[in-house]
């Protein structure tokens, strides 16, 4: 499997850091462009999106150097019951995600991205898009 960058793997790039209201306008902004889907509150960095049919919840985030997303169980679940809970297609998953199950969150995907500068959300809101749609199909086929 090839190597999977993470956020924390990149070097400090001395961006500023993103304001709670910089997070909040990120958010509103995706949400707008998803009429009729309905996103929880997971903190000012994440949205939680149920994947029909199961336990799970996706888990669609940002921070100062990318956006991206993992899954999640329900809320109070650790992380390590979610991998427990993923375990059995582990092998499945990772091939057709393209993510790893022992990562730090569970099937990790990323978009390295300056989300300090707001000219790029729209490139992190249709990659988020896509990944959330792939995330979905894959998670709770014949659900959507």
């Amino acid at each position: 499997m090839s190597t999977i960058r993470h956020e924390w793997d990149m070097p400090d790039v001395g961006l500023r850091r993103l304001s709670a209201l910089d997070m909040r306008r990120f958010w509103d902004g995706f949400i707008a462009m998803r009429p009729g889907i309905r996103y929880g509150w997971g903190n000012v960095y994440s949205r939680w999106r149920a994947v029909p049919g199961t336990e799970f919840n996706l888990s669609l985030y940002i921070t100062n150097h990318s956006v991206g997303l993992f899954v999640r169980g329900p809320r109070g679940m650790p992380l390590s019951g979610t991998r427990a809970t993923l375990q059995p297609r582990a092998s499945e998953l990772e091939r057709a995600l393209g993510a790893e199950l022992h990562a730090e969150a569970p099937l990790l995907r990323n978009l390295p991205l300056a989300t300090t500068d707001a000219s790029t959300w729209s490139r992190g809101y249709e990659w988020l898009q896509a990944s959330e749609a792939e995330y979905l199909a894959v998670l709770a086929p014949g659900e959507l």
